[in-house]
């Protein structure tokens, strides 16, 4: 079966050596952020550029006390890998945040529902010029640094 480049499900979740589970949503983001540039009298920008990228991920899970337990500041590689949705081969997608660094866990629960925590993460590039956010698609297809 070809993959469907389609996504569905989460698994392999971890930040460095803990592996989290129950996990019912990943959230990566690039962190482009744009700055604008207008002078003498512009009403518009005559000018955007990317100077900046701030990279972060997320992840929600019912293990409160796993993600409860990574305390802020904890730097580890962060990575996950996104299922294709009929679980063909070659139709993953994994994703890696290198230097991740644990911000904050929020916890939370109603009565008569199950309780979640969300871990958020940001990232810092090794050499100021390397993304730390990269993916791999499964078994070949595409692959890249991101940002």
């Amino acid at each position: 079966m070809a993959a469907t480049k389609l996504q569905a499900n989460w698994t392999a979740v971890s930040l460095g050596t803990t592996s989290i589970t129950k996990v019912t949503q990943v959230t990566f983001s690039q962190g482009g952020s744009l700055a604008t540039y207008s002078a003498d009298g512009d009403h518009f920008p005559t000018v955007i550029v990317n100077l900046m990228n701030n990279p972060s991920a997320s992840v929600t899970s019912g293990d409160e006390a796993t993600l409860m337990a990574i305390a802020p500041g904890t730097v580890g590689i962060f990575s996950a890998t996104h299922k294709d949705a009929s679980s063909a081969a070659g139709g993953d997608v994994l994703y890696v945040l290198a230097n991740a660094v644990a911000q904050n866990v929020q916890s939370s629960g109603q009565h008569g529902a199950f309780g979640t925590a969300t871990l958020n993460m940001l990232a810092y590039s090794s050499d100021g010029v390397t993304s730390p956010l990269s993916f791999t698609r499964g078994g070949g297809g595409g692959s890249g640094v991101i940002g």
